[in-house]
C-alpha cells in the first residue's frame, strides 16, 4: 500500500513541476490552470510530494532500496509524462506557452 501511495505522490509531484514549464503543451483544465497561475505554490507542492514519495519508499523497503526504486520510478514516470502528455492534449483545447 505504501508503494502505491509513493508512486501516486511521484506522479502528482512531477505533474506539478511539469506544469511550471514554459515550453510544454499545457491544457486549460482547472487543475493545470491553477498550477500555472500559482507557480510558487506548484513548486512547493511538487517538491513536497516528491519528498513524501521518497520518505514512503524509505519506510516500506528501506533506505538504499527506497532511494534506488524512487530514482528509477521518477525517471520512468517523468519520461512517460513528458512523452505522452502532449499526445493527449493535442486534440483538445491546448495552448503552447
Amino acid at each position: 500500500m505504501l508503494l502505491a501511495a509513493s508512486f501516486v505522490c511521484q506522479i502528482a509531484g512531477f505533474y506539478c513541476l511539469y506544469n511550471r514549464s514554459a515550453k510544454a503543451v499545457l491544457p486549460k483544465d482547472c487543475v493545470s490552470a491553477w498550477l500555472q497561475n500559482h507557480a510558487l505554490s506548484a513548486l512547493l507542492l511538487g517538491i513536497t510530494e516528491l519528498v513524501l514519495s521518497f520518505w514512503l519508499l524509505k519506510l516500506s523497503i528501506g533506505l538504499a532500496a527506497g532511494v534506488l526504486t524512487g530514482a528509477v520510478a521518477l525517471m520512468t514516470i517523468g519520461s512517460l509524462i513528458v512523452i505522452l502528455f502532449p499526445l493527449f492534449t493535442r486534440g483538445t483545447d491546448a495552448r503552447k506557452s
